[in-house]
């Protein structure tokens, strides 16, 4: 007895020192966030320790109508001789909105332990009173399912369910980005998401954009509280300028509707619960898209955003036959992925190859974000200073309302002559870049021959050799192909035959396989396999039904095929081996590779007899 109260001593004491081990926290908050003038909600507090002396502040906005209540839990946990405990307190208070505004419910306070703490400060939105609101907040589903339930679309006086488009801008530039947002407002009991059918935006460049789960919240819409929730987020870039019409978006939501059973006073305690389909069909938006202005510089590109313009040219000395690297690229914001790069001109002594582009960019509610690059590789073929000239990118800003003009350049590259530069070897040494996209040039020209002698050839065809031969070789082909094909659809035509030229063919292929069972030391089945390449053998041989051969009459049959008595002997010895083999111990019957080799030898013969 007395051990036990050490024990339940010493566990407490552990217990209390991991409590206090931990941080103390104490925290607030509550749900919802935003009520109407005269509803009840609640407000919670909770502290991961034990605390007393709670105290809420006084605010005139709000009414205690009940609180605090309060609520504790504990839990220990033993792991690998490790004691984990956690203890936490709860109190709520339920409050009633009296006025319409903001307002702040400054931080409460506990006593931990002796110490005062304080809560965080709670924000709460109060709005006129209306429809009350559902509080089943939560996150909708989404399926393609096609349950069988009643059908009902949105008509004009119903409430509960309000799909709404929205755009983060009503005016803007062409080839700026705008995010397009469909958001919905419930009172209603939403199940899931059947179906939806977004709107055509074939005046847009669409980009995609990474939707979190759908999750619900209290929010005030034309006066009253709903459940709301964003359903989709869109950027869109218009591609032409003028008022542009946005078709409304149509969800299929599932709802979940309580039904009454009857008009009794029971009835009432026992509703049922159906499934509808609703079909709801947002508003349409139209967005005004202003053109560009019309002084547009001759290098414009089409850039609409904020960017950055960048050459760099690698290396500045170098030797000919070797090769630079000249590197172009545009990074920002804005339509990075609609725009053209610009490009460098090249002197006529360099041979130039077709560009390498890569874009590494993503999509943001300012349209594309990042680089979009152009990789050139030229090798210069003579000595000499050579001068790539300045470069310009033009884009247009929508912040400034201007066009802005970029430059890099001019660059200078030194080219000394190469050690290899006299040498008919056509070898080109690289710096950098890919080997594979440079040309052996170690025969670019191709000298002329002089001579005075000519001859007339008579190049006309038709009537010529060439020409006959050219005439006769199809007909040819076709006769030739045309006897071997007579001659092996009557081959075919007799089955005896057919089978008989390939009995030999299936019985090495049957052979094959029982060649398997060996190394998997299956004897009753390499036997069988054994047996069924010797009678199907001499079945497709003697053109003889296998139904019709037995031990009895098979040797008559081989001699009436002139097959000789040493190898009709050999044959039947090998089938009495094979059943006698299958049904014997291993120890007294002959190995499985013994039978194997004289099956392949008495085929061979007999094949070598009736070929």
């Amino acid at each position: 007895m007395n051990r036990i109260r050490t024990l339940l001593t010493l566990l407490c004491i552990v217990v209390s020192q991991q409590i206090w081990a931990d941080e103390v926290t104490f925290q607030g908050s509550a749900q919802p966030t935003v009520v109407q003038v005269g509803e009840n909600f609640r407000v919670t507090y909770s502290v991961n320790a034990s605390g007393s002396d709670m105290r809420m502040a006084d605010n005139d906005a709000f009414t205690i109508l009940m609180g605090p209540s309060t609520s504790t839990s504990m839990s220990t946990q033993i792991i690998n001789g490790q004691i984990s405990t956690s203890r936490s307190t709860t109190y709520t208070y339920v409050l009633k909105a009296q006025k319409v505004g903001e307002f702040t419910l400054a931080p409460a306070s506990v006593t931990v332990d002796g110490k005062k703490m304080q809560s965080n400060s709670i924000s709460i939105k109060v709005v006129e009173s209306g429809q009350s609101t559902n509080q089943n907040g939560g996150a909708a589903q989404q399926s393609n399912g096609n349950q069988n339930m009643p059908q009902q679309s949105q008509n004009g006086k119903s409430d509960d369910i309000i799909l709404v488009q929205q755009l983060s801008r009503s005016s803007l530039y062409e080839g700026e980005a705008v995010e397009l947002t469909t958001k919905v407002y419930t009172t209603a009991n939403l199940n899931q998401i059947s179906d939806v059918t977004p709107p055509k935006l074939s005046e847009f460049v669409k980009l995609d954009m990474d939707n979190p789960s759908i999750q619900f919240h209290s929010e005030q819409y034309n006066g009253k509280i709903y459940q709301a929730a964003v359903l989709s987020k869109l950027v869109i870039i218009p591609q032409k300028s003028g008022k542009i019409q946005i078709e409304p978006t149509t969800y299929e939501f599932i709802v979940r509707q309580r039904t009454r059973r009857g008009s009794s006073f029971f009835d009432a305690f026992f509703d049922d619960v159906q499934l509808v389909r609703r079909s709801v069909k947002s508003n349409a938006l139209s967005l005004n898209v202003k053109a560009l202005p019309a002084n547009k510089p001759s290098d414009f590109s089409g850039g609409v955003g904020n960017f950055k313009f960048n050459v760099s040219v690698s290396p500045l000395e170098v030797e000919t036959d070797n090769s630079v690297q000249v590197k172009v690229s545009v990074s920002g914001d804005g339509n990075l992925k609609l725009l053209s790069i610009p490009k460098p001109q090249f002197h006529s002594d360099f041979d130039t190859f077709d560009p390498n582009t890569s874009n590494d960019l993503k999509n943001t509610v300012q349209g594309y974000h990042g680089t979009s690059s152009a990789e050139y590789l030229i090798i210069p073929r003579r000595e000499g200073q050579f001068e790539i000239p300045s470069m310009n990118f033009t884009y247009f800003d929508p912040q400034k309302e201007k066009y802005v003009t970029l430059t890099q350049g001019p660059f200078t590259i030194n080219v000394a002559k190469g050690a290899n530069s006299n040498s008919n070897s056509g070898v080109v040494s690289f710096q950098g870049g890919s080997r594979d996209k440079v040309e052996y040039i170690g025969r670019d020209l191709r000298y002329l021959h002089n001579g005075t002698s000519l001859s007339k050839t008579n190049d006309f065809l038709l009537g010529s050799t060439l020409f006959v031969l050219c005439m006769l070789c199809p007909l040819t082909i076709f006769v030739v192909f045309f006897i071997v094909y007579r001659k092996r659809i009557k081959d075919n035509a007799d089955l005896g035959r057919v089978k008989m030229r390939k009995a030999n063919k299936v019985a090495r292929r049957r052979l094959k396989q029982a060649a398997k069972y060996i190394k998997a030391q299956k004897r009753e089945a390499f036997f069988d396999e054994v047996m069924r390449a010797l009678w199907g053998y001499l079945s497709d041989k003697l053109t003889l039904p296998l139904s019709e051969l037995t031990k009895d009459n098979a040797r008559e049959e081989m001699k009436q095929h002139n097959i000789d008595d040493t190898a009709a002997d050999e044959f039947m010895e090998l089938l009495d081996a094979c059943e006698f083999a299958r049904y014997a111990p291993a120890e007294v019957s002959d190995s499985m590779e013994d039978i194997y080799s004289r099956a392949e030898n008495v085929i061979g013969k007999m094949e070598r007899i009736k070929k």
